[in-house]
């Protein structure tokens, strides 16, 4: 029965330190590939208040802006696996609150998935105009470049999901104490500005509150390398 037990133990220790690999993994993947897309992407495409332009952009960049469509397609995935192996890490410190942070990153990612949805179909509208006789070219161009705009507002609704399911996740972190209370506290502190981002960017989209995301990917670049490089500690 002891050794048994001291099995059990053993592979549970393992998952968790696997778990925690994933997760480093995981938060530096989910931090490259949205800065890569607006980097080499988003800012080179979209000009605010000009949707005639993004569309233009867009026309003549068709490959590199589909190039962006997939790149937050793999983020949707990035995240639903950082969800799981967050879970993984610490449903021993509470299942339930592990867990139902879980079901609210998988929400995050379907939203995420569906505003690049949006985007996609956008896209198909723009490059078949020809295919609507009733329209004129230039207002299809206004059509679609407001939507390509809008990318960023419409992901202020998971950024609410984000904020709320990692908070929960730092919670856990802190009390674990699988990595410095000093690191988990930060990202206590982080997706709580994320929380506040994304209320206020659907109530007052005008607002420009991007500063407020900052910290968030700090802690994603700090808990990241830490999980990866320095790894869990776990108390005997």
């Amino acid at each position: 029965m002891k050794t048994t037990l001291e099995n059990k133990t053993t592979e549970q220790k393992s998952i968790i330190y696997k778990a925690g690999k994933i997760a480093g993994i995981t938060f530096l993947f989910n931090l490259i590939v949205p800065t890569l897309g607006y980097v080499f992407i988003q800012s080179k495409l979209l000009v605010k208040e000009n949707p005639v332009l993004t569309a233009e952009n867009i026309i003549n960049n068709e490959f590199l802006f589909r190039i962006g469509i997939l790149l937050e397609m793999f983020l949707a995935v990035g995240l639903v696996a950082l969800g799981y192996s967050l879970f993984l890490l610490l449903r021993h410190v509470d299942k339930i609150i592990s867990k139902f942070a879980f079901i609210l990153k998988v929400v995050e990612a379907l939203l995420m998935a569906v505003v690049t949805l949006f985007s996609f179909f956008a896209l198909q509208i723009l490059i078949h105009s020809n295919e609507f006789p009733a329209l004129i070219e230039n207002n299809i161009h206004i059509l679609t470049g407001f939507a390509f705009e809008q990318h960023s507002t419409l992901n202020s609704v998971p950024m609410l999901f984000l904020g709320i399911e990692m908070i929960l996740f730092s919670l856990l972190l802190y009390r674990s104490e699988l990595i410095p209370k000093l690191i988990s506290g930060f990202g206590i502190f982080s997706f709580s500005l994320i929380f506040i981002y994304g209320i206020f960017s659907i109530i007052n989209p005008a607002m420009n509150l991007m500063a407020l995301t900052l910290p968030s990917f700090l802690f994603e670049l700090i808990c990241g390398c830490w999980l990866l490089i320095k790894g869990i500690s776990i108390k005997r």
